[in-house]
């Protein structure tokens, strides 16, 4: 039952904390060292689980940058606590992994470069910005005599022929300061014992990660040989030419001779033939009772004559023919031909003649030149067809990129394809005077015409095959 009074008893602290005070000094001192153990193991953990496997993967990094690759296979083994060391641990396995392997081929890479360079039979070398060797390779020595300790760090220019020296120095600056490729530059360079030969070298700017040019790269091949043969070849063609123009001259002489010597012989020969024809009119006045004998013999005389003045027109007409002077037009071949046969229609008389004429094209040349070529075809397809029952003569053109070719064929008599050449011959006949007429001579009037035309003559045929004659012009 509440009285309502309160009991107050005084007691000193110290006596009533004493107790107390002791058992909380045991509960700090025990939760300390509980900490203390606690920090301990957290120590050995982390230094287990996470420094231990820091500085592993330091090291293996460390080797890696060294190039010891056996260090990275161990180091996706290392233990850790936390996830993330071990993804970071295989990471860097796999980045040693790769660095193995792209060393690998780099090493591959290098070995056959280093194999080429050294098995190539060019020399291969660099040049700096200034003109100094950087690199030579070490068949230097094998082709120019130095050691490579000789040529590296020293200018260029001292090896290089004094008169070649500009034109090298002007392919530096275009490979240094343009970036321009450049292949096939000739230049003499001195052997150590002191001879020079010939390279031809090919040339490249190297550049720096950044894209900018710090090198000259050069691949030099001798050329001594090529070049020795080449101004062997030049020797003999000037000489060739020479003997050519030598030749040439003395042709073009003998030919102006031949030329003054047969209009002069041609025009000497007229007045004796006129005699002739003359006196033998005369005869024929005075003796007009002539036995058969005696008229044979004079129309054998006046036969020749007549033979002998057809040969001098002749001569006289290739002797132009040389000498006349071209008048080059736009000439219709159809109309020239049509207008030849017109012209031969006399010797087609009482004959059955079938005349095969093509689309001839319209040509450049001397239109008075190319009717004498036609008339000369053309007079030789009647001639030789005069066997024929039929004749057949054929007129055509081929057209070919820088040529037209022109044809007369024919089925006559022929020729015997293995003396081909001597159709174009002076005085050249493939069949008897008594066969057929004629002096031999206007196929090589006709040849003469052609050349100087800048065409080709030639001709095809078979015994008693007929024969096809062309001519081509540009």
């Amino acid at each position: 039952e509440r009285t309502g009074w309160v009991v107050v008893d005084q007691v000193p602290l110290s006596a009533a904390l004493g107790s107390y005070a002791w058992a909380l000094g045991l509960i700090l001192l025990a939760s300390l060292a509980i900490w203390l153990a606690l920090a301990w193991n957290l120590r050995g953990q982390l230094q287990r689980h996470v420094v231990t496997p820091l500085v592993q993967l330091g090291r293996g990094t460390s080797a890696l940058a060294n190039g010891d690759f056996s260090r990275g296979k161990a180091l996706a083994s290392i233990p850790a606590a936390f996830a993330e060391l071990t993804a970071l641990a295989t990471d860097f396995q796999h980045m040693s992994d790769a660095l193995e392997t792209r060393q690998a081929k780099l090493q591959e890479s290098e070995t056959r470069f280093r194999t080429f360079v050294e098995k190539a039979n060019d020399i291969i070398y660099s040049i700096s910005l200034d003109g100094i060797f950087t690199y030579a390779s070490p068949n230097w020595k094998e082709l120019l005599g130095h050691e490579v300790n000789e040529v590296v760090g020293q200018s260029f220019e001292p090896f290089v022929h004094p008169d070649d020296l500009a034109s090298c120095r002007a392919i530096l600056k275009r490979v240094v300061v343009n970036g321009e490729k450049v292949s096939g530059f000739e230049y003499r360079v001195q052997h150590k014992n002191g001879i020079w030969y010939w390279h031809s070298s090919n040339a490249s700017a190297i550049y720096d990660a950044g894209g900018r040019i710090v090198s000259f790269l050069g691949i030099a091949r001798n050329i001594t040989e090529r070049k020795h043969a080449e101004e062997e070849i030049k020797k003999l063609n000037a000489e060739l030419e020479q003997r050519v123009a030598d030749r040439t001259a003395q042709l073009e002489a003998a030919n102006k001779e031949l030329d003054a010597f047969a209009y002069s012989v041609s025009h000497d020969l007229r007045a004796p033939l006129r005699h002739i024809d003359g006196f033998l009119d005369l005869l024929k006045n005075r003796l007009p009772n002539l036995d058969e004998k005696s008229l044979h013999y004079m129309t054998n005389i006046s036969s020749s004559a007549t033979r002998m003045g057809t040969l001098i027109d002749d001569l006289l007409s290739f002797s132009r023919m040389g000498r006349q002077e071209m008048s080059n037009t736009r000439v219709d071949l159809a109309s020239l031909v049509r207008e030849v046969i017109r012209e031969l229609e006399p010797d087609a008389q009482n004959r059955s003649i079938h005349w095969h004429i093509a689309d001839l094209p319209t040509v450049t040349g001397d239109r008075a030149m190319l009717r004498v070529v036609l008339v000369n075809f053309l007079s030789n397809a009647l001639k030789f067809t005069q066997l024929r029952q039929q004749a057949e003569i054929e007129i055509g053109c081929q057209s070919q990129e820088t040529e037209t070719i022109i044809f007369v064929r024919d089925n006559g008599v022929g020729f015997d394809p293995r003396y081909a050449d001597k159709l174009f011959g002076v005085f050249q006949r493939l069949h008897r005077a008594d066969e057929f007429e004629g002096t031999g001579i206007g196929l090589a009037n006709v040849q003469r015409i052609i050349n100087r035309h800048g065409g080709r003559i030639w001709a095809e045929g078979a015994v008693n095959q007929g024969a096809t004659f062309y001519f081509s012009l540009p």
